[in-house]
């Protein structure tokens, strides 16, 4: 498991916390009115010149049209870019290639759009840098685990993120039974809607960092 992020960050202190316990990404949300995570634009570029290189910093926003992400890609200019929003696969052929290549698309996934998530994961591949899987979206709604392992199992050349309901107490049967390219982490780190908990923060990425050296031995 290479990537293990942080998302909805809004205070520098708590991104310099989830580096020091082994987060390799750092997330913030963006353009999103109606979550309390949500940040300006001046305030993420100021928080991400001080990350260091090697820790990916991830924009999370839901984009209306391929024309806002060239806007937003403009405008703030993160490692990575995580998109939510309803795109077909014919949308999504449009944007530059390149540009696929620092795109993370989320995607909820249940019994009724299976089949559209793994035409989604079949058709582009490796050529996005991930595809996200999260029914939650801030809301700690937990993954159905068969569902996900049909898609892992699926995936091809794909990364895929887990996303969701992910917290201390089912972190290890995540770990151990589904093995994912990454996961993210959001809503489960805090002590009040948008406000991360350190103790929760450090607790849990420990936690992470045991599992993932289990996995090497």
């Amino acid at each position: 498991m290479e990537y293990v992020k942080v998302c909805g960050l809004k205070i520098y202190n708590d991104i310099q916390l989830s580096i020091n316990h082994g987060a390799t990404a750092v997330g913030f949300i963006y353009d999103v009115l109606e979550s309390p995570r949500n940040l300006g634009e001046s305030k993420i570029n100021m928080l991400i010149k001080n990350i260091p290189k090697d820790i990916k910093t991830v924009l999370v926003f839901k984009p209306k049209n391929i024309i806002k992400i060239r806007k937003v890609v403009n405008k703030i200019n993160t490692n990575l870019y995580q998109i939510h929003g309803n795109f077909d696969n014919k949308e999504l052929e449009k944007i530059p290639e390149n540009l696929k290549k620092r795109i993370i698309v989320a995607t909820k996934l249940n019994r009724r759009n299976i089949n559209s998530v793994f035409n989604l994961i079949n058709q582009f591949q490796d050529r996005f840098f991930a595809f996200l899987i999260d029914n939650s979206e801030g809301h700690g709604k937990v993954l159905d685990f068969d569902i996900v392992q049909e898609i892992l199992k699926n995936r091809g050349k794909a990364r895929i993120i887990l996303a969701g309901g992910i917290n201390i107490e089912n972190v290890t049967d995540i770990v151990k039974k589904l093995n994912p390219y990454g996961i993210d982490v959001s809503s489960s780190l805090e002590i009040e809607k948008g406000v991360k908990d350190p103790y929760k923060i450090t607790q849990f990425l420990d936690k992470v960092n045991y599992l993932k050296q289990k996995l090497i031995m």
